[in-house]
């Protein structure tokens, strides 16, 4: 009896240390793109870029990690490609793989050569297509041969080359079947890669996109990037036409060095217009708990022409058209008040504030008290901004649903559109 005891205290103590660990502190540590076999290690540079990968030796590795993992594969891969792309190839004995090819005008950056056939590979990551280029490439060509151009976005293709995207590779390799473990492990090691350089198609969130936010590995900061990026433009595409007229900016934020924040992603007015409304938009965030699709209004006091004090008025003066606004919203939705202060200094001001959230209200039940404390609230805070969104919490699986959660995203900012419609009326 004294044993099990003891062993009982025991098991308290460790209960008691293990609470005293901050959570951050004992999280799974996101994914290291530097053990991707085929990303690299970059070398000492001066300059300051978030986007450290960047850089001018991008183009020529990806082309590489593409030649590689066709080489390295058997060829039911390189097959695979050839039909799902139904490129003009055909072998007999295995290819050869040849990168940086010498031709008499020009230097494709890639072969793929068989007796018969070769296809040649023109590959742009970073840099713009040079069509000069490519005719120069053209011209080298024999009548079996095909010039391949692999980009990141489309291309107007009036010279009439065979041009795929990074994206439909990356799902041309994810349909592939009938692998075996070393094919599997370097397809997925590339997939990785493209998905680690923003060129994949978006394939949802996973629980190491949230763990950036609490280990901040540098290395993993463009995935979350990218992921955020993708992500939101394609909800933007979905939306429809009339506040994709009116909302025209896109805008991908710094992510927060401060441990409590995350990275959005702001659809917008244009910046440049003198709008009172400009900053009162839409953004889609990412935290180390959530994904969230917020409506903002902001800037200004109650007692003020700015958004905030006309959002105060309009709500005093059409209470119940507001109040029904509202009941017409998701009862999943919440409205989010906060106060807005100085980072630094003490002016507040697009990239220098920070949100103190003093109140969150659900929308499951809206009632008279729910305005008056909305207004109340209004009134009271010297600087409010308030959020109207929906959040998906980590974990959840529409996360890793990517067609779900796009359509997701394109509901909740055109129903919560109302509002600002609503404000600007």
């Amino acid at each position: 009896m004294n044993l099990l005891y003891s062993y009982i205290i025991l098991f308290n103590n460790i209960l008691l240390i293990v609470k005293e660990f901050n959570y951050h502190e004992i999280i799974i540590m996101s994914y290291d793109p530097h053990r991707n076999i085929f990303y690299y290690y970059r070398g000492p540079s001066k300059r300051k870029s978030e986007d450290i990968i960047y850089d001018t030796q991008i183009e020529d590795n990806t082309t590489k990690a593409l030649i590689n993992c066709l080489e390295n594969s058997s060829n039911g891969l390189l097959n695979h490609f050839i039909n799902h792309f139904a490129l003009k190839f055909s072998y007999k004995s295995k290819p050869q793989y040849l990168l940086q090819v010498s031709k008499s005008k020009s230097r494709p950056d890639a072969q793929i050569k068989s007796a018969t056939h070769s296809l040649y590979i023109e590959s742009k990551v970073a840099a713009g297509i040079d069509i000069e280029q490519l005719v120069k490439h053209q011209k080298d060509l024999k009548d079996s041969d095909t010039l391949i151009l692999i980009s990141k976005d489309d291309f107007n293709n009036e010279i009439n080359i065979k041009h795929i995207k990074w994206s439909d590779i990356y799902k041309c390799f994810s349909v592939y079947e009938n692998r075996d473990p070393k094919e599997k492990f370097i397809i997925n090691e590339f997939k990785k890669y493209l998905e680690v350089i923003g060129l994949s198609d978006f394939v949802g969130f996973e629980n190491d996109d949230f763990d950036y936010f609490i280990n901040r590995i540098e290395e993993y900061k463009p995935i979350v990037k990218n992921k955020l990026d993708q992500f939101s433009n394609k909800i933007y595409e979905e939306l429809n036409d009339e506040i994709k007229s009116i909302y025209t900016d896109r805008h991908l934020g710094v992510l927060s060095k401060y441990p409590e924040g995350g990275a959005w992603f702001g659809i917008r007015k244009d910046q440049k217009i003198k709008d009172v409304f400009k900053h009162c938009n839409f953004t889609i965030e990412i935290d180390a708990d959530s994904v969230q699709f917020n409506t903002v209004i902001r800037d200004g006091k109650y007692n003020q022409k700015k958004p905030i004090g006309i959002f105060y008025r309009k709500i005093k003066n059409n209470y119940d058209v507001f109040m029904n606004i509202l009941k017409s919203l998701s009862n999943e939705y919440y409205l989010t008040i906060s106060k807005r202060v100085p980072k630094s200094g003490k002016s507040i001001m697009p990239g220098n504030e920070k949100w103190v959230p003093l109140a969150r209200l659900t929308l499951e039940i809206v009632t008279d008290e729910t305005i008056d404390y909305l207004l109340m609230m209004l009134k009271k805070i010297e600087f409010p901004g308030i959020h109207l969104g929906l959040s998906i919490k980590r974990g959840n699986k529409v996360l890793q649903e990517p067609e779900k959660l796009i359509q997701i995203g394109k509901k909740v900012i055109e129903e919560e559109y109302k509002v600002l419609k609503f404000l600007e009326d």
